[in-house]
């Protein structure tokens, strides 16, 4: 790689699909967790660290936490019903923890890094709405779900309280030392899957005002459902990249599409690659990308099913070729300081490992 080329960064891959496919663990409506779940008891914790390690043995540089659909409404109606906020937040942060831990272990990879994974608001909701932006009433402005994912930010240690359930006392100050623990494992902030502007605009402006001395990199990736290049909000590309880049804000470390089919990838970063320049930020971000590793399965948000649809064409090429291709494009096309990619719903180890494979030829180049 010459010295001019930016950096690429290897993510991991689909976490949760590769919990139901290779682990053989069921979600479900009573599961509103989803991979987070498994926070619950030792064996599920177990489990997600051997699911993470897979992950870091094919070579990713970067994990992302098992928190993606974590919120204090979930821990509440799920069946273990856990009622005390301190105990849920206790279990938020033990994600960041096995992400960590995913690195050691005799890993060949030594010490990577951690993405506090921070699904959208629709990620929570039952049954999930970050594919349709159709979020229930309360939770649309900016200002409402600046609100949420403050609230949610704050369990990991990223400064001052929580409104209430932290303790007093010795339980208090046990607390925030676990809260400070955490966001010293805390890499980079991965806000994914955003469907809706408001909630885009809800995200830079938490992420502003983070105490000084607390400040992370973070990212933002947004989710292409249809077939347009649109957000399910129907904002385009254009005011997407306006709403993470613009303004006087912090801006995030890079900014991109997960979760979205691997053939819509390449017109996607293009019009990323536009909007960049008119802000006339070319070579100042980074590029995000982490597709799905579906074979033309669409996701059925009510029946929580991958599902065939008519008219969606399996691609010949392999998955890894078609992003490392994306990748040598927009590498070579110069508009991006760095590029981060992975895998997002039914990518798999084997994917990561292929993917690196390629990385590290290139870089040999």
């Amino acid at each position: 790689m010459s010295p001019t080329s930016p950096a690429i960064h290897l993510l991991d891959g689909g976490l949760g699909t590769l919990l139901t496919d290779t682990y053989n663990i069921t979600f479900d409506a009573s599961t509103p967790l989803w991979s987070s779940h498994l926070l619950l008891t030792s064996s599920g914790r177990e489990t997600l660290l051997c699911a993470h390690r897979t992950f870091v043995d094919a070579g990713a540089d970067v994990v992302l936490s098992a928190t993606y659909q974590v919120s204090f409404r979930g821990f509440g109606v799920i069946d273990e019903g856990i009622g005390r906020r301190g105990e849920a937040e206790g279990l938020m942060r033990r994600g960041v923890g096995i992400a960590g831990a995913s690195f050691g272990g005799g890993s060949s990879r030594g010490r990577g890094k951690v993405a506090l994974s921070l699904g959208a608001y629709g990620a929570t909701m039952v049954p999930g709405a970050e594919y349709s932006g159709v979020y229930d009433e309360g939770f649309r402005s900016v200002v409402q779900l600046g609100e949420w994912h403050a609230e949610r930010i704050r369990v990991f240690g990223c400064g001052g309280g929580n409104g209430g359930g932290s303790g007093s006392g010795e339980e208090g100050d046990e607390n925030e030392k676990e809260k400070r623990e955490c966001w010293d494992m805390v890499d980079f902030v991965a806000f994914e899957t955003i469907p809706r502007l408001e909630e885009v605009l809800a995200v830079r402006g938490v992420m502003d005002k983070l105490p000084q001395g607390m400040e992370r990199d973070y990212w933002i990736s947004c989710v292409f459902p249809g077939e347009g290049n649109r957000l399910p909000d129907g904002s385009t590309i254009r005011e997407v990249v306006g709403a993470m880049l613009g303004g006087e804000r912090r801006r995030p470390r890079g900014v991109g599409m997960n979760c979205t089919r691997v053939g819509k990838v390449e017109g996607l970063v293009r019009e990323f690659e536009d909007a960049v320049c008119e802000l006339g930020l070319s070579g100042e971000v980074a590029l995000v990308m982490y597709p799905d590793g579906t074979r033309g399965e669409v996701y059925n948000t009510s029946t929580q099913e991958w599902e065939k649809i008519e008219g969606v064409e399996e691609s010949e090429v392999p998955w890894d070729e078609m992003v490392f291709g994306n990748v040598k494009r927009a590498r070579d096309r110069g508009v991006w300081k760095e590029i981060f990619v992975g895998g997002c719903c039914k990518t798999t180890p084997d994917h990561i490992a292929k993917l690196r494979k390629r990385i590290d030829e290139i870089d040999d180049v």
